[in-house]
């Protein structure tokens, strides 16, 4: 490993002597024993301190008489093995630092390095910065099955009853990846975690566990418990970010639209839109999103196609690499679903797989497919179905096991068209992925 190398303090001494031509009876003066200094080399012997200043100073005794200077020092000598490795991961540390700009694949070496490394060194201060550092990449990269599988790992060393920013940090980003990876039930559990063992957590992590905790109750479809969540933080959030006070306020919205209460959603949606700041186009179009479907569940088909031209008008301002597009286009998509307006509805759907896709949200992308299907299944166009299935292909070679709604859908629709070609090749697809999972 080159500069990386650990040396023991018996083998920075034999190579001290080598260095600079000297024998053990020649640095051990008449202070200490050359049996000694023979012990040390062959680690069967500790250095202590003073024998490694009597060492050094006969050592430059002897340089200086041949006009060479030692270049080393006592904590060279000294320093022992424990303390080499944490400085070679400090230096890991700011490498992968500085490689975690780049796409290419000099970030998986040199991480493949490190853990290589530490197998031999359990320093957890460390480990827990390695990985977190690998969470964050694989993130940025949407790569987010690595990027959980790293989050997962520093969150296994941390030390409950050790409070820090950087722990809760580490929860709050592996939270968001269980979310976008629709694994909710973890996702609660961690917020749970987090919430129960860091009580000295500032107002701004206590929220957004809570925040997180309720959108994936919200996910289960257990409305209530995700609406008590969003209320017991309202006001806190309120003090805190009043942008996010209003998002807390949206999600409230939706929760009372599921559970039918309409026009208590109603009057909320009403609320937020007459007080938001517009040019917050997430909050503003989620708020115009739920309005919407607010109208659509009380029959109201007039006022939700009015608020969906503000809704066209005002998506286009959202940033294109904003996280939310593929869910905000998909919304839109299923609302125009349930006006039965197909088309626009399959043109948000498409759109919203492409920004899914671009994401690596494959959760999301397996729920726009299954809708696109059924757009498909009333219009009869094959062209359109071949697509979804090659992308049924890849999804599920990507996960690596049969999408089967999907899969259920596409057989359904070839039953109906006779198109038996295709029927084979799903049977074959299926076959080929297990086979490969045996």
């Amino acid at each position: 490993m080159g500069s990386y190398e650990i040396l023991s303090i018996g083998t920075k001494l034999k190579n001290l002597r080598e260095k600079y031509n000297v024998n053990q009876e020649d640095i051990s003066g008449k202070e200490i024993t050359r049996n000694l200094i023979s012990q040390i080399e062959h680690d069967k012997a500790n250095l202590t301190k003073n024998a490694a200043e009597i060492i050094l100073k006969n050592l430059k005794i002897i340089c200086d008489k041949r006009h060479i200077s030692v270049d080393e020092d006592i904590e060279y000598l000294m320093e022992d093995e424990k303390s080499q490795a944490n400085k070679i991961l400090d230096k890991y540390i700011k490498e992968l630092k500085d490689l975690s700009i780049y796409k290419d694949n000099a970030f998986d070496n040199k991480l493949s390095e490190v853990e290589s490394f530490l197998i031999n060194w359990d320093i957890k201060d460390k480990k827990i910065s390695i990985f977190e550092l690998a969470g964050d990449y694989y993130c940025a990269i949407n790569n987010l099955e690595k990027s959980l599988l790293y989050y997962e790992k520093a969150r296994t060393l941390i030390d409950i009853n050790n409070y820090t920013d950087n722990f809760v940090s580490i929860l709050r980003k592996l939270s968001m990846i269980y979310f976008y990876m629709d694994k909710y039930e973890d996702n609660i559990k961690c917020c749970n975690f987090a919430i129960k063992n860091f009580k000295n957590m500032s107002k701004d992590y206590y929220c957004i566990f809570i925040y997180n905790s309720a959108l994936c109750y919200i996910k289960l479809k257990n409305y209530s418990i995700a609406l008590k969540r969003f209320i017991k933080i309202e006001n806190i959030v309120k003090e805190i970010n009043i942008e996010k006070y209003y998002s807390v306020l949206n999600q409230e919205a939706c929760c009372f639209g599921e559970m039918h209460e309409y026009e208590k959603s109603l009057e909320l949606n009403n609320y937020i839109l007459a007080n938001i700041n517009k040019t917050n186009y997430q909050s503003y179009l989620v708020a115009l999103i739920n309005l919407t479907y607010n109208y659509i569940d009380i029959n109201n088909n007039i006022e939700a196609k009015k608020v969906l031209n503000t809704i066209d008008e005002t998506i286009n301002n959202l940033t294109h690499d904003s996280k939310y597009l593929p869910d905000t286009y998909f919304e839109i998509g299923k609302i125009y679903k349930r006006l039965n307006e197909t088309e626009k509805a399959e043109n948000f759907y498409c759109t919203a797989l492409t920004y899914a896709k671009k994401l690596n949200r494959n959760s999301l992308v397996k729920d726009i497919l299954l809708n696109l299907m059924d757009t498909c299944k009333f219009s009869k166009d094959n062209r359109k179905v071949i697509t979804i299935k090659n992308e049924f292909f890849i999804l599920s070679g990507k996960i690596g096991k049969v999408i089967e709604p999907l899969e259920d859908k596409l057989i359904e629709f070839y039953l109906d068209t006779e198109d038996i070609q295709s029927l084979k090749e799903l049977y074959a697809f299926k076959k080929r992925l297990s086979l490969k999972r045996m």
